[in-house]
């Protein structure tokens, strides 16, 4: 399979005229990106780069190159607005399903385990857990939880 690939991106003022085509593997496709990227810094490079090398999939590559394309970028009171709204919809919509809002809750808990927080997030957390309080109930789930997790880890 070959790819057709800018010999001058058109970031740097390369056009679309044949002879600054070039027909690449995706291999090369993937390392003439990876040159570019280390040589310019340009995001796009990078995620071409970590698309063909099959670091990452379509789906990252499209969020990722989506939050590129914004980074930095002032929104007005109207656009924070609608944002809101519609993350709110979205939130509505998921939580009507018990099932699926609990897998998206486990996604984002694993999503966060081993990393390190830092001292100011841990204060930030422990203040807003200031004069929370904890039903009996609530507590023995809690430490039946954690018995179970000690035993399993025990088992293994």
């Amino acid at each position: 399979m070959k790819h057709i690939h800018h010999i001058i991106p058109q970031y740097l003022g390369g056009t679309n005229d044949p002879s600054n085509l070039v027909e690449l593997s995706v291999e090369e496709h993937a390392e003439a990106h990876r040159k570019l990227f280390e040589e310019h810094g340009n995001w796009q490079d990078r995620i071409a780069w970590l698309s063909l090398s099959g670091q990452i999939g379509k789906d990252d590559a499209l969020r990722e190159a989506r939050g590129a394309a914004n980074r930095g970028r002032k929104r007005t009171p109207e656009q924070i607005e609608n944002i809101r709204k519609a993350a709110n919809e979205r939130n509505a919509r998921l939580m009507s399903d018990p099932i699926l809002w609990a897998e998206i809750n486990r996604k984002r808990s694993e999503s966060h385990k081993g990393k390190k927080k830092s001292a100011e997030h841990m204060d930030n957390w422990s203040a807003s857990r200031k004069g929370h309080t904890v039903s009996d109930e609530t507590r023995e789930k809690i430490r039946r939880t954690l018995a179970e997790t000690r035993a399993k880890k025990n088992a293994l």
